[in-house]
């Protein structure tokens, strides 16, 4: 089954309701799908085909809802890239998935144009405003009659998605026509979604976290997309009021900024039943609040790239634990072990594995790093965890960020939490430097609401931690480094990039 599929089924049983709400006007689904199938056309005349390899530039506008069913209806394997990436992030990922052509939006083109010279597999560039030597948006339009839609295996590539690259060079993971319908079908399982639910999707749409739990969901049951393509607390929290929305997906630092505004004691929320936050780990402290100040109980569950999305959440029906990101998804194993593979008891610390029909088939072009990740057909995730007796899971850390001082393995995001219940620190990252003695030290690196010395920070953590856990060094900034999706990113912090 080729995916797209979804989005042509949704057209013909809700044709006329509205798929996508942009700026001030509103597309039905029938009005995408057209649109869809024009474009696919278009794109065939000018190349693109089954297997060909796509990058994808743009910002949350639905010609990149367009595009990319487009793409994936001619059995072609998209990559989204970042619109916020630099030339050299650019000219990477489009030589590394060896793409053929580029699509990019009007912000985008400048930076893709830059990135082309060391690209040598890329032949046409597809733009939104008019370029020399690119092929313009208006002129890709195809004979709807002319459309068909390209058969695809369930292993078939259908997007190849980039991680963060945190720990060095970002990997391609290979994402199947299979893992999207059956994480599509699954998140919409898990969130009751219905289609008289209204998402607002302001986290960009390149990221699988978005694209997933705001655009499949929706398609799969045909829901309505409110689509933003910038964050403001202020218009975020007023459009979430005002318009009724029931589904809004966040990550920690939106939140924290909805807390730190006003409107938010002001407004109405009572149409918001799922307030949901992914990317990166989430302060229990902000949760409490937000869930106080919105009435919703703010949704939270665990995923990465090499997972589609998600691999574990609160189901319907289930009580929230608070500091767990839940249960396993329904048809996914999931084991914590230790170094040697065996399964820890409940409440030690080991690493997640899991295996199922969510699973990425592999890195592109990267066989070792695949076979270090997928290993007996179970992915290694590097992430730290421990397991309640009623199998809730609680990530710990990164197995790559724990710390080991002195002999003793500490867990940044302990910290992390700590530092986060200090009334003046707004956000902190926590990691460890080399030292002679310890062979690690702890470093906290921390934006504040007020003037707050390290002293004060130092003595804070004293209280509520072990003293091997206590921060020796604390950097006070004005802003911490993040992605696109606003998870801290911390290796420029590691390799002071930063200052």
């Amino acid at each position: 089954m080729n995916i797209s599929q979804l989005l042509f089924n949704s057209a013909e049983t809700y044709p006329s309701e509205a798929f996508i709400f942009f700026r001030n006007q509103s597309f039905s689904y029938e009005a995408i799908a057209d649109q869809v199938k024009r474009k696919a056309v278009g794109f065939r005349e000018y190349g693109i085909k089954d297997r060909s390899h796509v990058g994808l530039m743009m910002g949350n506008k639905p010609e990149y809802v367009i595009a990319y069913f487009s793409l994936l209806s001619l059995g072609a394997t998209v990559i989204p890239i970042n619109p916020a990436f630099k030339e050299s992030e650019i000219t990477y990922i489009l030589n590394d998935s060896e793409a053929e052509a580029v699509i990019a939006d009007e912000i985008a083109i400048e930076a893709v144009l830059k990135a082309l010279p060391p690209v040598s597999t890329v032949k046409t560039v597809f733009s939104l405003r008019k370029e020399k030597n690119c092929v313009s948006w208006e002129d890709v339009n195809g004979m709807i009659q002319d459309f068909f839609l390209e058969d695809k295996g369930k292993e078939d590539p259908a997007q190849i998605i980039y991680t963060s690259g945190t720990t060095g060079k970002p990997k391609g993971a290979i994402i199947t026509h299979s893992n999207l319908d059956w994480m599509s079908h699954t998140c919409a399982e898990m969130s009751e979604v219905t289609k008289d639910d209204r998402i607002l999707v302001v986290l960009p749409i390149f990221h699988a976290y978005a694209k997933l739990q705001g655009i499949w969901q929706a398609v799969y049951k045909g829901s309505k997309v409110y689509l933003e393509e910038r964050f403001v607390a202020d218009e975020i929290l007023n459009k979430i009021a005002q318009k009724k929305i029931t589904i809004f997906l966040g990550v920690p630092t939106m939140y924290t900024l909805f807390l730190s505004n006003p409107s938010i004691k002001e407004l109405d929320f009572t149409d918001l039943r799922i307030a949901g936050c992914g990317g990166a780990n989430l302060p229990l402290d902000t949760l409490e609040k937000v869930n106080e100040a919105m009435g919703v109980q703010l949704k939270e569950g665990y995923g990465q790239t090499e997972s589609t999305v998600m691999i574990s959440c609160f189901p319907p029906g289930v009580d929230r634990k608070y500091g767990s990101v839940g249960l396993p998804l329904p048809g996914i194993e999931l084991q914590v072990i230790d170094p040697n593979g065996r399964e820890v008891p409940a409440g030690e610390v080991g690493e997640i594995i899991f295996r199922g029909p969510n699973a990425m088939s592999g890195y592109y072009k990267k066989e070792q790093e695949t076979s270090e990740t997928i290993r007996g057909g179970w992915v290694f995730t590097g992430d730290l965890a421990k397991r309640d007796e009623q199998g809730y899971l609680y990530i710990v850390d990164r197995k790559k960020d724990m710390i080991i001082r002195g002999g003793y393995n500490v867990y940044p995001r302990e910290i992390e939490e700590t530092l986060y219940n200090h009334p003046n620190i707004i956000e902190c990252a926590v990691l460890g430097e080399s030292d002679p003695v310890f062979g690690e030290e702890i470093a906290a690196y921390v934006v504040t609401k007020i003037d707050t010395s390290t002293e004060e920070i130092i003595a804070f953590c004293k209280q509520h931690l072990a003293h091997y856990k206590v921060p020796r060094k604390v950097y006070l900034l004005d802003s911490l480094p993040k992605n696109a999706t606003g998870k801290i990113l911390k290796a420029p912090l590691k390799n002071r990039s930063f200052q």
